[in-house]
């Protein structure tokens, strides 16, 4: 397929371009100023420039966000971004798909189940602004991808946090038996791509490995590369937040890891899909 990929820049959407190509779809990345290394991508600036002229894609995997800021700047980068991307595909009744975040649900841990069940709870500028940006491509028709943890190359909300807490504490956050619904992004990436290749039908899925993945799993080689031990010691979510609290660490962000979850991922990988999906293919993203 054409696909055209905003945010392939980013943290995900730069795994998403690898993915995409590596299953033979043509995609042409969207960046805000231009990259040579790119010389076809589309150079626009999705908050304000003419959008016209993005004819001839089979699907819109929209991967740009913006994270931090003041409330306007939140709105206009997610919000009104989306809207605007979205009413340009509508205009040749392309699809899109979006990379969204369970930051939605105001929820840090705990059952991520049928998000068709699940109430909607935001309770950060940030997540306002990417609640009502679903919404924006729900009504158009498009697929939402609600991931939970993100690891992995290029990771700096996730493990070097953690670790750097860990480290300083000497302690485990939670517990060393803590297991979460995470995926790492290139992961993530092949599984977008392989739904993609699925024909999904629009809606709201989650993305996450079938089964929860370790703490441990994800600070142990940050630990070998220090030459520490892991600790034995632990810190409650609590504790760790009193001790953070000054820093702008919220209790969401520490329960993220320092509580267990797990999460429904049948429609992300496909009903009687192994942990293992194969390569992803080709199709159309309409059901």
């Amino acid at each position: 397929m054409r696909a055209l990929l905003t945010g392939a820049s980013g943290f995900i959407g730069a795994q998403l371009l690898t993915a995409l190509e590596a299953a033979g779809h043509e995609v042409t990345p969207v960046f805000r100023r231009r990259n040579r290394a790119f010389p076809s991508a589309v150079v626009a600036d999705l908050r304000h420039d003419d959008l016209r002229g993005l004819e001839g894609y089979e699907v819109v995997v929209h991967a740009a966000s913006t994270t931090a800021g003041p409330l306007e700047l939140l709105w206009d980068g997610n919000v009104c971004a989306t809207h605007r991307l979205t009413a340009a595909a509508n205009r040749t009744d392309t699809p899109v798909v979006y990379i969204s975040t369970t930051g939605v649900y105001g929820q840090a841990s705990g059952r991520f189940g049928n998000p068709s069940w699940m109430p909607r709870n935001p309770s950060s500028a940030l997540s306002v602004a990417r609640a009502a940006a679903e919404d924006v491509v729900l009504e158009a028709g498009g697929t939402v991808i609600r991931p939970h943890v993100i690891h992995g190359p290029g990771d700096r909300w996730v493990v070097p946090p953690l670790v750097q807490f860990m480290l300083a504490e000497n302690a485990w956050l939670g517990g060393p038996d803590i297991a979460v619904a995470a995926i790492s992004v290139q992961r993530l990436a092949v599984g977008v791509t392989d739904l993609i290749g699925r024909g999904h039908r629009p809606g709201v899925v989650h993305a996450a490995e079938i089964d929860p993945e370790p703490v441990l799993n994800l600070v142990r080689q940050p630990f070998r590369a220090a030459s520490r031990p892991l600790p034995t010691a632990v810190r409650t979510v609590e504790q760790a937040y009193e001790t953070l609290k000054y820093r702008g660490v919220s209790r969401n962000a520490l329960s993220m890891l320092g509580v267990s979850s797990s999460m429904d991922t049948a429609d992300f990988w496909g009903i009687g899909i192994s942990k293992q999906p194969a390569a992803p293919r080709s199709g159309s993203i309409r059901a």
